[in-house]
Order: C-alpha cells, then sequence, then structure tokens
C-alpha cells in the first residue's frame, strides 16, 4: 500500500510538469496561427463574426465608393455639359433679342410712339447680352472646366474668342448710334436720313461678324450637345458600371468572408480532430504511448493537455499494477515453494513418526510375549 501510494504521488508529479510546460511557452506568437493559439474558442467565433461582418461590410462600402465616383464623374459631366449649354442658349437669345429689336427700332423711326416704348427694351436685351457674354466667358474660361472639355468643344471656343472683340464693339456702337437716334429729337428728314443710316449701318461687315459671332455660337451648342449626349452615355455606362461593382464587391466579400469562416472552423476543428482521433486510438489499441497534439492554448489546449497528463497517469498505474502482480508472482512462488518444503517436512516427520510407532509396537510385543509366558508357567508348578 505505501508504495502504491508513492508511485501514484510520482505520477501526478511527472504528469504535472508537461502539462505546465506545453501551457507556459517561453516566447510570444510569431504567426497568426501561434496568435490564434493564444485565443480561446469564444473569442475565436466572436473574432471570426467581426472578420466576416467587418470584411463583409468593409468590401460593399469599397464598392459603393468606386461606384458612386465614377456615377458622380458622369452626374458632373453631364451637369457641366447642361450648364454650358444652358449659358450658350442665353447668350445665343441674347444677341438675336438685340438683333430683333434693332430692326424693329429702325422700322419703328416714323412712330416715335411706337419707337419709345421699344428703345428702353433694346437697353435691357443689351444689358441681358452683357451679361450673359460675361457668365459665358466666366464659365468657359474656368481652368477645371476646361481640362474637361473635349478637342472639338476647345477649337469652337477658340473661334469663338475671337470674334469676341467685335462683339462688344457691335453692341457699344448700337446703342451710342440707337441713343442718338431718338425720333421724337428729330425733325421729319432727319428721321428719313436716320433712318437710312441705320439701314445702311445693319449691312455693314461689322454686323456681318456679328452673324459670324452667331454661327460660333451655334457650332459651339451643337458640340456641347454632342458633348452632353457623351455624357449621358457616360451616366448611363456608370450606373451599370455601379451596379457591377457593387456585385463584384458583394461577391468577393461573401468569398472572403468564406474563406474566414472556414479557416476558423479549420483552426477550432482540427485541435479537436486530433485529439479525438489520439482519444480513438488509445481507446481501440490500448496504446497508452500516445500524446495528443497541444498547437493552442486554448480551452482545447488545455483538453489536450489534460489528456495526455490522465494518459501518463493511466500508464503510470497500469506500470504499478505489473510491479504490483508481479511482486504478488513472486510471492505466490516463494509461499508454494515454502509450502511444498513445509509439507515434505511434515510428511518426513509423519513417516519417521510412523516408523517410531512401528518401532514401539513391535518393542512392546517383545516385551508383552515373555510376561505372558511366565503367567502361564505358574500354574503349572502349583497343581502337584
Amino acid at each position: 500500500m505505501t508504495h502504491s501510494s508513492g508511485s501514484h504521488n510520482q505520477v501526478s508529479a511527472n504528469s504535472e510538469r508537461p502539462f505546465l510546460a506545453t501551457n507556459s511557452p517561453d516566447r510570444a506568437p510569431n504567426s497568426l496561427e501561434n496568435w490564434l493559439g493564444y485565443l480561446s474558442v469564444g473569442q475565436k467565433i466572436t473574432l471570426g463574426y467581426v472578420f466576416v461582418l467587418g470584411v463583409a461590410m468593409l468590401g460593399t462600402a469599397i464598392g459603393f465608393i468606386i461606384a458612386d465616383r465614377h456615377q458622380k464623374a458622369a452626374y458632373e459631366e453631364e451637369e457641366d455639359a447642361i450648364e454650358e449649354l444652358y449659358q450658350i442658349h442665353q447668350l445665343k437669345s441674347a444677341v438675336f433679342q438685340v438683333r430683333t429689336k434693332q430692326n424693329h427700332l429702325i422700322l419703328y423711326m416714323k412712330q416715335p410712339v411706337l419707337w419709345q416704348e421699344q428703345y428702353p427694351q433694346l437697353l435691357e436685351y443689351g444689358s441681358q447680352a452683357r451679361q450673359a457674354w460675361a457668365e459665358f466667358k466666366v464659365t468657359f474660361n474656368n481652368p477645371n472646366r476646361r481640362l474637361k472639355d473635349t478637342l472639338p468643344e476647345k477649337a469652337a471656343f477658340a473661334q469663338l474668342m475671337q470674334t469676341k472683340n467685335n462683339f462688344d464693339d457691335y453692341l457699344e456702337q448700337t446703342e451710342a448710334l440707337f441713343k442718338a437716334s431718338n425720333p421724337q429729337s428729330l425733325s421729319p428728314e432727319a428721321v428719313g436720313i436716320t433712318q437710312s443710316l441705320l439701314f445702311n449701318f445693319m449691312n455693314t461687315p461689322q454686323v456681318f461678324t456679328l452673324d459670324t459671332f452667331l454661327n460660333d455660337i451655334t457650332n459651339l451648342i451643337e458640340v456641347t450637345a454632342s458633348e452632353y449626349d457623351q455624357a449621358k452615355a457616360d451616366l448611363r455606362s456608370a450606373e451599370k458600371l455601379r451596379i457591377q461593382i457593387i456585385i463584384a464587391s458583394s461577391v468577393l466579400s461573401t468569398v472572403m468572408a468564406t474563406l474566414v469562416v472556414l479557416y476558423m472552423n479549420w483552426a477550432i476543428a482540427r485541435p479537436i480532430q486530433a485529439v479525438t482521433h489520439v482519444a480513438q486510438q488509445v481507446t481501440e489499441e490500448a496504446n497508452f504511448d500516445l500524446q495528443a497534439p497541444v498547437t493552442t492554448h486554448d480551452e482545447i489546449g488545455i483538453l489536450a493537455a489534460s489528456f495526455n497528463r490522465l494518459i501518463q497517469e493511466v500508464q503510470q498505474l497500469l506500470k504499478t499494477q505489473k510491479d504490483t502482480n508481479e511482486q504478488l508472482e513472486v510471492y505466490s512462488q516463494i509461499l508454494e515453494k515454502k509450502v511444498q518444503e513445509r509439507t515434505r517436512e511434515l510428511k518426513e516427520k509423519n513417516q519417521s513418526l510412523q516408523k517410531a510407532l512401528e518401532e514401539l509396537s513391535q518393542t512392546q510385543a517383545r516385551l508383552v510375549s515373555p510376561a505372558k509366558l511366565s503367567s502361564e508357567e505358574v500354574p503349572h508348578s502349583s497343581e502337584p
């Protein structure tokens, strides 16, 4: 009993040391697998969920950002084209209104009342033309916008800017000319002469240059309209690309999340499978020399280390039992030998005793025989 207790205590002490060594590494983890090995199972599962959700959300967010950037660029291109078209149309409309109102005033020279009513509108249209022209130049001279313009649009704008000085001079001359042509301040003869001068002015090369300016504006409108159509097509393409990017990012995020889940399942299931395999081998083969690999420091690693310690204890107990059985076998053989020797001694003693009894009986018989003969002889002598 004392020997068994000592052996058991020695087993516990010896088995405790590898368990502590397994769970007390001397160096920090230097890889992802080692780092994961220091996390508990619950932490691994939580980390897996967080990482999967993070990858899915990040991938989808990146997809939205990239898609929205393309779509935003297409929207800006379309808005720029719309703004340019609007301002060009405003400029063209203002120039036509100035030209139309000038023709009306020439016809109204002999109708002073109507001329006086229409003249303020000419000044207003001239002001609108100047404002439209100023806004047009600000818009088209913007360096950021110029970088986005196509080559045909740049060429059309350059052609238009070549006639801009004639347009400014034309507005100043016509306003001064019509201001001095007020029929209410002229005599009937002067009205006719002034009307003829105005007709002649409308046929001067400067006015024809204005027609060229209007043609250049029309050309720029056509080019800008083509750019607007291209911007609309780019916007439709950007919307399709946006959908494709979102779908691709979602699929990629799903694939990455699936890979992460599979890896986390492998990181959790692999140690359990290793311990289970060793346990089956130990149970089926009764091979207590096997040891479960301890690859993590979580609950599964603690379970594997405890299982290894249990195997070592069972192995030590079996060894102790074997030693005890061998000792009992030796004791049994010694006892049997002693019994045999004792039995042989007793048998020899019995034989000696039996022999002594026989000798005693023989001696007694010899002693009894003479006495009997003497007693038989005594009556014969007293009979006479």
